[in-house]
């Protein structure tokens, strides 16, 4: 309920960011979680957090792996948001494959069972809601373009841990997120503890990022990037999963499943399925202007994978959510990429 406390992960970061804001537009008192304080600083920065002259406790996490991270931050708040994970780098200064196991294998369920852990010992959390992914209950043959796309991947479905080595960032960042929701599921189930869990299951997350106010870092170290490469001309040498979601319908998500009236010890897909290039069509009917001066291109190739996740369940549980669809998702990308470029035109 509004004016409860709420410790909050991931703040500083895309999704974290916006989750933020959503639980104090929705009247939370929040602690966040942070690993420096001058992460910090640049969130309060931020023109919506500046515009809400909102109070937020900052506490400081330096490894959220570390035994008890978590114990000092989650005394007296009622429900945990837990949004930190170790994420893809995108191409941003890559982790070394030598390091994969430990980062994502490790870091992903360590971190998020470690939550558990201090929620537990805090006496006082009734809920905790964990950021998990679509790639956590998708085989990852399923993003090869190899195997049966009739077959759909609802929020209940599972897949078994995976060790390495792996190949690839991506492959490393799935199995940890599958190992993530295995291990939590599996924590609660042994521990039976005096509260409830939630998981949330987004695919591709796109949207307006605050944090993010120059065209590089937009276009490099972000799921953004992955969009905003497309509408930039782009062309993917291999298909990706047709599933994305805007941020703001993921925040809204999370603060939507702290209320008790919602059943907990479940999860919900947060997704709409798409074609990735409708964009192109989107660009041509929404921003002509812009791609006759060449600010965006429709030369951009990128092909789709087939995968369902059924959103259905996620709209009726929650009384009057509906997903945002693909074409406003586009919009949200292309038009903060343009404020961007139209600003360092003119400085």
């Amino acid at each position: 309920m509004a004016g409860d406390l709420v410790l909050l992960t991931g703040a500083t970061g895309f999704l974290g960011y916006t989750t933020l804001i959503a639980l104090l537009k929705a009247g939370y008192k929040v602690r966040a979680a942070v690993r420096s304080q001058s992460k910090a600083s640049k969130v309060e920065r931020a023109p919506s957090f500046k515009a809400l002259k909102a109070s937020v406790d900052w506490v400081t996490v330096p490894d959220m792996t570390a035994d008890g991270a978590y114990d000092a931050a989650t005394k007296g708040v009622k429900y945990i948001v837990h949004v930190a994970s170790p994420i893809p780098t995108f191409g941003d200064e890559p982790i070394p494959p030598e390091k994969y196991e430990e980062y994502f294998l490790k870091g992903s369920p360590k971190g998020a069972v470690g939550m558990l852990e201090s929620a537990q010992r805090s006496g006082t959390v009734e809920r905790v809601v964990i950021t998990s992914s679509t790639v956590a209950i998708l085989p990852f043959e399923y993003f090869t373009g190899t195997t049966d796309y009739t077959i759909d991947f609802p929020a209940e479905h599972r897949i078994p841990d995976v060790s390495g080595p792996f190949k690839f960032e991506f492959q490393a960042y799935s199995a940890g997120k599958a190992a993530a929701l295995n291990a939590t599921e599996k924590w609660m189930a042994e521990r039976k503890p005096n509260f409830d869990l939630v998981s949330i299951i987004p695919s591709w997350i796109f949207g307006r990022d605050e944090l993010v106010t120059d065209v590089q870092s937009f276009t490099k170290g972000s799921t953004n990037s992955v969009l905003a490469g497309l509408l930039l001309g782009t062309k993917g040498e291999t298909p990706f999963n047709g599933n994305a979601v805007l941020s703001d319908d993921v925040a809204k998500l999370h603060v939507l499943s702290l209320d008790p009236k919602i059943p907990g010890n479940q999860s919900f897909i947060a997704s709409v399925d798409m074609e990735w290039e409708d964009a192109i069509k989107i660009l041509k009917k929404s921003f002509a202007k812009e791609v006759e001066d060449g600010t965006l291109s429709v030369e951009g190739k990128q092909g789709t994978l087939p995968i369902k996740h059924p959103n259905k369940t996620t709209e009726d549980t929650f009384d009057g959510f509906k997903f945002t669809p693909f074409e406003k998702i586009v919009e949200a990308v292309a038009n903060q990429y343009l404020d961007m470029a139209k600003r360092e035109v003119l400085s």
